[in-house]
């Protein structure tokens, strides 16, 4: 059991030194020092108005970490599925 617990550990830390992770975080910084993008997506979490959207959307910031969120969730599918394959293979497929 404690290998399996130390396997994952592995894993996780390999997730988080990925370039996907990496970037994201830093993206995320830069968007909490950011008081005018933050401002606008309190707004439009409390009003929900298509032009405080569109500003948001407009935003390079945003823009990228969007780019970022796509290429880590690529990753998070890729991940899925190669365990979908480890743990297919144990199974009797009757």
């Amino acid at each position: 059991m404690e290998d399996l617990i130390e396997k994952v550990d592995n894993l996780i830390d390999a997730i988080d030194n990925t370039k996907q992770v990496k970037e994201i975080k830093t993206v995320n910084e830069e968007i909490m020092k950011d008081k005018k993008l933050l401002d606008l997506i309190k707004k439009y979490n409390e009003t929900y108005d298509d032009k405080i959207k569109k500003q948001i959307l407009e935003n390079k910031l945003f823009s990228d970490y969007k780019d970022k969120e796509t290429e880590l969730n690529i990753l998070i599918l890729d991940i899925n599925s190669k365990l979908k394959k480890i743990s297919s293979k144990g199974k009797c497929n009757i």
